[in-house]
């Protein structure tokens, strides 16, 4: 089995319309990005799939680090090394959608 890609290698995770805040994101992510960037619940409800998490969220690497020790325990999701697999580009590109795709395998 592969590990998934980011959105700019699944085209239909990132329709390129802005679509509605948290809209189809599943609360256990959104509480989890939330726990990681040690920000109120309210500030992940604003999320949407297209939303950079380099980019648009400017998550450091520590909170990476949280990130991907609350999927793994939460989703049995692998952050780490999906990130591992992605150059500087793709790692500018992931988003939020990407993470619940990674949430759903």
């Amino acid at each position: 089995m592969t590990d998934p890609l980011p959105s700019f290698v699944y085209p239909e995770t990132a329709s390129g319309l802005a679509s509605e805040p948290s809209a189809g994101l599943d609360p256990g992510l959104l509480a989890a990005l939330a726990e990681a960037a040690d920000a109120l619940p309210e500030w992940a409800e604003s999320l949407a799939p297209e939303d950079r998490l380099d980019g648009d969220l400017a998550l450091d690497e520590t909170e990476f680090a949280v990130l991907d020790a609350l999927l793994r325990e939460r989703f049995g999701a692998d952050l780490a090394a999906l990130r591992a697999g992605l150059g500087p580009d793709g790692l500018a590109a992931l988003t939020v959608g990407d993470l619940a795709e990674l949430v759903r395998r």
